[in-house]
C-alpha cells in the first residue's frame, strides 16, 4: 500500500487549496486505514495558523473515527515555516517530535493551537483577549465588541457541534493591524444542527446561521448573528465552513460557495484592529456587555 503524500508548502494560498488536501487526505484513509503518511515541508516558508488548524483537525477527525495516521515527514532543516509550526504547537498536538531550535519570537502575540471544552473555555478566552490587550491600544468598545463575539464563537461550538470540544488557534500581525482566528470542529455541522428544528439545504442552513433569533434550540441564536454584524461594522472578514458549502461575510456581501468537504464547522476571523465598533449595535439589547464585562474584571482581582 502507497504512502499518502500531504504537501504543506507555499502552494497553500486559500482556506479552500488547505481543505482540498485535507478531504483528499481523509477520503484516502477512510478507504485504507491501514496506509502510512507522508508530510512534506521542503516547499514552506510562510503558513498562517488557521490554516495549520484546518490540517491538524482532519487529522484529529480520523482519529475520532479510530484511524490512527502514523508515517514520516520530510523537512528542511532551515524551514521557517518549520520554526513557526513548531511555535504553534502544530508538531507537540501530533505527538511529534521535530529536531528543530525554537526562538523566542514574541509569544504574546499569538494563542497556540489549543484544545477546549467547556472546562477550560474562560481560559481559552482570556488568553485570546490578552493577545489583544498586549499589541493593540484598543478602545473600550472595541475590547468589548472582541470579547463579546470570541466568547460567542467558543460557545457556539461546544453547544452545537455534538461532540463537546473545539480547537482554537490565533494571530495578531501587525504590519496588517489585524487579527486572524479560526475555531473549528468535527461534529455534526451546521445544517444537521439546525434541522433538529428546521428543515434546511446546507446553503439555506449557513445563509440563515448569521441571522438574528435562528437557532437549534441549544442557543439564542445571536452568536454568529452578532459576530456577522460586527465583521460588517469592522470591515473585517468572516467564513464559515460546514459540509461542502462555504458562507463568505464581509462589510460589502453575503454569500454562499462550494468547497472541498468538511466533516463539522470552522469560523474563522479576520478583524481589523485599528477599525472601532461600538458594541452596542449587535450585543444584548437588555443589558450593557462592557458593564458586565468590566464588572467581572475587576471582581475577579478582588
Amino acid at each position: 500500500m502507497d504512502d499518502f503524500v500531504l504537501r504543506i508548502d507555499n502552494d497553500l494560498s486559500s482556506h479552500e487549496a488547505v481543505l482540498e488536501r485535507c478531504t483528499a487526505m481523509v477520503e484516502y484513509f477512510k478507504s485504507n486505514p491501514g496506509a502510512k503518511i507522508l508530510i512534506d515541508f521542503r516547499g514552506l516558508n510562510f503558513i498562517y495558523p488557521d490554516y495549520s488548524l484546518l490540517v491538524l483537525c482532519a487529522m484529529k477527525y480520523l482519529e475520532s473515527l479510530g484511524i490512527t495516521v502514523t508515517g514520516r515527514i520530510r523537512f528542511s532543516k532551515n524551514s521557517g515555516g518549520l520554526e513557526y509550526l513548531s511555535q504553534m504547537g502544530f508538531f507537540k498536538h501530533l505527538e511529534v517530535n521535530i529536531p528543530h531550535s525554537l526562538r523566542n519570537k514574541k509569544p504574546n502575540s499569538f494563542v497556540s493551537i489549543q484544545q477546549y471544552t467547556s472546562e477550560n473555555q474562560i481560559e481559552v478566552l482570556e488568553e485570546l483577549m490578552g493577545v489583544v490587550k498586549a499589541n493593540v491600544p484598543i478602545d473600550d468598545n472595541v475590547f468589548a465588541s472582541l470579547d463579546y463575539c470570541f466568547n460567542e464563537i467558543l460557545d457556539n461550538v461546544l453547544l452545537h457541534s455534538n461532540v463537546g470540544q473545539g480547537w482554537v488557534v490565533g494571530q495578531y500581525f501587525p504590519n496588517m493591524n489585524a487579527l486572524r482566528l479560526i475555531v473549528c470542529d468535527y461534529g455534526m455541522g451546521i445544517c444537521a444542527s439546525l434541522n433538529e428544528v428546521y428543515d434546511f439545504t446546507e446553503e439555506q442552513a449557513l445563509i440563515k446561521c448569521v441571522e438574528k433569533g435562528v437557532t437549534s434550540g441549544k442557543g439564542q441564536g445571536h452568536g454568529l448573528y452578532a459576530t456577522s454584524r460586527f465583521i460588517e461594522l469592522n470591515q473585517g472578514w468572516m467564513s464559515i465552513f460546514s459540509g461542502n458549502s462555504k458562507l463568505d461575510v464581509n462589510e460589502h456581501s453575503t454569500e454562499v460557495t462550494q468547497i472541498p468537504f468538511w466533516q463539522g464547522t470552522c469560523v474563522y476571523l479576520r478583524i481589523n484592529t485599528n477599525i472601532e465598533v461600538d458594541y452596542k449595535q449587535f450585543t444584548g439589547e437588555h443589558y450593557d456587555y462592557k458593564e458586565h464585562l468590566f464588572e467581572k474584571m475587576f471582581s475577579d482581582k478582588e
